[in-house]
């Protein structure tokens, strides 16, 4: 339900260049053009990428950076764009014909951008696209910006936090070590994302392990493994959802398995159990048979305050550890990250840490009626915001 978004690859430009066209040149035509189409990029590169979403994240990056002033040669294929309010780090690559075959756009670095003023990115999005957006900035744990943040919004996969939280408290309390071995359920199968649901019955494999694989990819199959080991109650402790559903009974609900779908949604929550029962040897759909529509009430609510709270409480966990998401760890003394995604709904959720020991939580959720939203300029914000942190004034 997430997918790892460690950077984000683009590709197009807006008109056909001269062979053997200088990098800097392809990334000034990229950002001084009001237009942007596809031409000049390699076919291979343009069936990996998608041009919507390069339009969005150049758009965000000069609304919210403001317009091209230069580019500067770093290394090779490295570059960093100057622009009006910021500057952007960039890897770019052409073949033979001058094609682009790759474009890599890092975490950008905000000059005098305040995270209240990168806050507008957000509400810009919000009135553009409609829907919710909950977000919330906090500098060692006092609030910096906000916005609807004790509104509980579906946050996808990032619920994932609250589970390992518990694996965490059950290994602290002496129930469970992260070295303990089981052996892969047929039970605990879901659908992707993740590799667990290939692996074979009776597989070896560490609580460690299903915690990483749970974290890093988002893996669906390992996180209902670490739900069925520690017992529902033990991570609804820790969630607002009651009953907590498992993202294989989320994607039986999609898919309206046993006709449940709208008895789930006329149920209170203690007879929402009861339908979830019905739904326990039902075999999983398949990916054509769900429902694309959003469903907020069969996802995972929860407010950017307690996405905060979550994440402070387990940013030091190994499995925390693996996948930055968006943020560059270069950057930064520390690095946690997990991020979420469901129809309608997206979330991004990291703890930094600089190199003064401030802690920073940056947390944004965005609901929408639409399937699809435009997770690059959601991206976009979010980076601007994590670039702003360092014109924040001390609480």
């Amino acid at each position: 339900m997430i997918t790892r978004l460690s950077a984000i690859a683009l590709a197009f430009l807006v008109f056909i260049l001269p062979a053997q066209a200088a990098e800097e040149e392809v990334l000034e035509t990229i950002f001084v053009r009001d237009t942007i189409e596809r031409t000049l990029f390699s076919p291979e590169l343009l069936n990996r990428a998608n041009v919507e979403e390069v339009v969005a994240i150049v758009r965000g990056l000069k609304g919210t950076l403001g317009g091209f002033r230069g580019v500067q040669k770093d290394g090779q294929n490295t570059y960093t764009v100057f622009l009006e309010r910021g500057r952007v780090p960039a890897e770019i690559q052409l073949d033979e014909q001058g094609l682009v075959t790759f474009l890599f756009f890092r975490q950008p670095t905000a000059s005098g951008l305040t995270p209240q003023e990168a806050l507008g990115g957000f509400v810009r999005l919000e009135r553009s696209g409609g829907g919710q957006i909950s977000l919330l900035v906090t500098r060692d744990g006092v609030d910096q910006v906000a916005l609807a943040p004790d509104t509980a919004l579906d946050a996808g996969s990032t619920f994932k936090m609250a589970v390992l939280k518990s694996l965490a408290e059950a290994v602290e309390s002496g129930k469970l070590t992260m070295a303990d071995v089981v052996t892969v359920d047929p039970a605990w199968r879901s659908l992707p994302s993740g590799i667990l649901q290939d692996w074979p019955e009776g597989t070896p494999v560490t609580l460690a392990t299903l915690a990483t694989l749970m974290i890093s990819i988002s893996d669906n199959t390992a996180t209902d493994a670490l739900i069925s080991i520690l017992g529902r109650d033990a991570v609804e402790a820790h969630l607002p959802q009651k009953p907590l559903i498992t993202t294989a009974e989320f994607f039986k609900l999609k898919a309206d398995v046993n006709n449940t779908r709208a008895r789930f949604r006329a149920a209170e929550n203690e007879s929402r159990v009861d339908v979830l029962a019905d739904l326990a040897d039902a075999p999983l759909p398949e990916v054509t048979e769900l429902d694309d529509s959003p469903s907020p009430e069969i996802g995972w609510p929860i407010s950017s305050r307690q996405l905060c709270s979550l994440i402070e409480d387990v940013a030091d966990q190994p499995a925390m550890q693996v996948n930055p998401g968006v943020a560059n760890p270069e950057m930064w003394e520390k690095v946690a990250y997990k991020g979420g995604s469901n129809f309608g709904a997206f979330n991004m959720t990291t703890r930094l840490v600089d190199e003064t020991g401030t802690s920073w939580c940056i947390t944004a959720t965005w609901n929408t009626e639409h399937s699809a939203l435009d997770q690059a300029a959601f991206t976009t914000a979010y980076l601007a915001m994590i670039g702003s942190l360092t014109q924040a004034e001390a609480p």
